[in-house]
């Protein structure tokens, strides 16, 4: 189980992570997926919009299915947001990414803090409150995890 504001925990699950790892599936580079989940917690604190890319029907299905469940995300599911290749590194090296992944933490920490009725919309499944959105990180966490086998 994760939780992301345990951050000693992610810490040392992370510093299991080497740079240069290979993936059991997918093609992000270690760098890569720290980027991806930094960008993730990003949207889920208001500082990236994006939109829904599903009917409400169907959002609220995905949702009930990954959200108010025990069921974890499997691999090869897909973010609409992300193409077939993986995006252009943007921190110069992944420590720089762990930085800001471990600041992107904080600042949802911070953000749900003084704004705690806030929703943001997840791709896939519309509008997410802090509870559900930590609930997503923890579940999306652990899939990256199991990705490289850290857990």
């Amino acid at each position: 189980m994760i939780n992301i504001r345990d951050k000693e925990h992610l810490k040392g699950v992370l510093n299991k992570l080497r740079p240069e790892a290979k993936p059991l599936w997918g093609k992000m580079s270690p760098q890569h997926v720290v980027e991806h989940l930094a960008t993730v917690l990003k949207i889920s604190s208001g500082k990236q919009e994006v939109k829904l890319y599903n009917t409400q029907e169907l959002a609220d299905k995905i949702k009930k299915s990954i959200i108010h469940s025990d069921a974890e995300l499997q691999q090869g599911i897909k973010n609409p947001i992300l193409g077939d290749e993986p995006p252009e590194l943007r921190n110069t090296d992944f420590e720089k990414a762990l930085d800001e992944l471990f600041d992107e933490i904080t600042y949802f920490e911070t953000y749900y803090t003084s704004n705690p009725e806030a929703t943001h919309t997840q791709p896939r499944m519309g509008k997410l409150n802090r509870e559900e959105w930590e609930i997503l990180h923890n579940k999306h966490f652990l899939h990256h995890f199991k990705q490289y086998d850290l857990l």
